[in-house]
């Protein structure tokens, strides 16, 4: 199979390409369902890579500091890989879910209600109350400050997306920069 995304030097640059490639293989547009089950699949994949990238930079700047981070006690490219599933499975659900990856987390909103049984069914998957969404942790957080979406977007950076509309959201937010 083709890797559509091989050549892209950037995020910004891999989110253009993919909006191109929706626009034309999307099957409600007369494309192949197949080819685009492909580009989402390789699109899911691109954006777990920006994860793990943002991990070995937090992992570096708590060495840095003379501190540990989570990565230190875990596989990042494991964890990358269970991301990756993770975030494909959630949106083959359905095209009313927006999935987010915040960190080493995966955020589900949207229509969840709808497909509460379908989201449950996914290992690891939780509700969070407070937040009105569901979520993966990847690695758990010891950590027990309630914080909000908006709070855990800065803190982590966000990459969101859906299949929803054609149109990709992503917000690469990080303290990092």
């Amino acid at each position: 199979m083709y890797n559509y995304f091989k050549n892209c030097q950037s995020l910004d640059e891999a989110r253009s390409l993919y909006r191109k490639l929706a626009l034309e293989n999307h099957p409600d547009h007369g494309g192949d369902l197949r080819v685009m089950q492909e580009i989402n699949r390789q699109w899911a994949e691109y954006q777990v890579i920006g994860a793990k990238m943002d991990a070995r930079q937090r992992q570096e700047k708590a060495h840095s500091e003379g501190k540990k981070s989570a990565a230190d006690y875990h596989d990042i490219d494991e964890l990358g890989e269970i991301l990756r599933i993770k975030v494909e499975a959630l949106l083959n659900i359905s095209p009313e879910l927006i999935v987010e990856v915040c960190g080493l987390w995966v955020w589900v909103t949207g229509e969840t209600k709808k497909h509460y049984t379908s989201i449950k069914a996914i290992e690891g998957m939780r509700y969070a109350s407070d937040k009105g969404a569901w979520y993966f942790a990847a690695i758990p957080s010891f950590n027990r400050t309630r914080r909000t979406m908006e709070e855990i977007r800065q803190m982590h950076g966000s990459q969101r997306f859906s299949r929803g509309n054609q149109e990709e959201e992503t917000n690469r937010q990080s303290l990092h920069a």
